[in-house]
């Protein structure tokens, strides 16, 4: 197999993968051990000066209750901008809590409210079990905007790995019902393909060949070979045509390089409006080192994609008070 150089990899990244847990060691005998080491600490539920933290439960239409994390600038007392926000973990470990602080920063950043959703995992809760909480959360935010002081006219779907893989399977399930459409989906990194097969030098750092299987096969158990729908695995889906304005990124050594760029082609096609950016040096993860330059262009890439989305939205009434 062809390795990875260094050189390939970008400045201020290297140091970091010492500190990466070797998610090729993944399978059903470490994931306690690895969902342990990745769970976030206690919610500050006291926010800070600029953002209230909330912990509450989204309830779906059916009575289903997602535990969720709220976080809401403080300043913003009118209709607030929000993004649904779905962590990543391979369908396998993560959790709400662990991406709260940087929730609460981009809150501060932009303006808006996050909502970030406490999916079920896999292999205890397989497909369509964290699909099932991603869309409750979807159509809670929707209907009870009023009272959340939200615009439902001003949504954005942001997804991480996996998150971004449910993000794109909660567009493919929801958006012909849904009476307000978001405006802006923002994919990064999003495992969306459970056929992959990406060349041998992709996915040597962090997120690996091996760790991709184990996530596919407690995501779908028993269909891995023949996913159920596009809803349970998007790369299957050909015409994404009605998808809000798409934000897709990946680093050009990520596993999932090859499948984000056949997606974006999709979107292109279906003439979804698409903004994509690739990232030399850029391994699964890599913004997750905030100070390398790479992930600073990335920061500002998705910081501009979200005011603009949100300040093109046309706004509802009651955001204008």
């Amino acid at each position: 197999m062809p390795e990875t150089t260094d050189d390939e990899i970008a400045p201020g990244l290297h140091a970091a993968l010492s500190a990466i847990p070797d998610f090729d060691a993944l399978d059903a005998t470490t994931l306690g051990s690895f969902r342990a080491a990745l769970r976030g600490g206690p919610v500050d539920l006291n926010g800070d000066k600029d953002v209230s933290v909330e912990l509450t439960v989204a309830l779906g239409r059916d009575g289903h209750r997602v535990p969720c994390i709220l976080h809401r600038p403080r300043a913003v007392t009118a209709s607030a901008p929000v993004i649904l926000n779905i962590h990543g973990g391979g369908y396998v470990v993560g959790d709400a809590a662990r991406e709260a602080p940087a929730m609460s920063a981009l809150a501060t950043a932009t303006g808006c409210a996050i909502l970030s959703v406490d999916y079920r995992l896999a292999p205890d809760t397989p497909f369509p079990g964290a699909l099932d909480d991603c869309t409750a959360a979807l159509h809670w935010l929707i209907d009870e905007a009023d009272k959340l002081r939200i615009d439902r006219n001003r949504i954005a779907i942001r997804g991480v790995s996996a998150g971004g893989g449910l993000a794109a399977g909660l567009m493919l399930r929801c958006l012909p019902t849904l009476d307000v459409s978001p405006c802006l989906l923002m994919l990064i990194y999003p495992m969306l393909d459970h056929r992959a097969s990406p060349p041998d030098r992709m996915g040597q750092h962090v997120w690996t060949r091996r760790a991709n299987q184990f996530g596919w096969q407690s995501y779908l158990g028993s269909n891995l070979e023949h996913a159920p729908s596009p809803e349970a695995s998007p790369a299957l889906a050909e015409d994404l045509t009605g998808f809000p304005p798409t934000f897709l990124a990946v680093g050009d050594i990520d596993l999932f390089l090859d499948e984000n760029l056949s997606f974006a082609s999709r979107l292109a096609r279906s003439q979804v409006g698409l903004e994509m950016h690739v990232y030399r040096g850029g391994y699964h993860g890599f913004n997750l080192v905030p100070d390398a330059p790479i992930s600073e262009a990335f920061a500002r890439d998705c910081m501009a994609a979200i005011v603009r989305a949100f300040g093109q939205a046309a706004p509802s009434p009651s955001s204008q008070e």
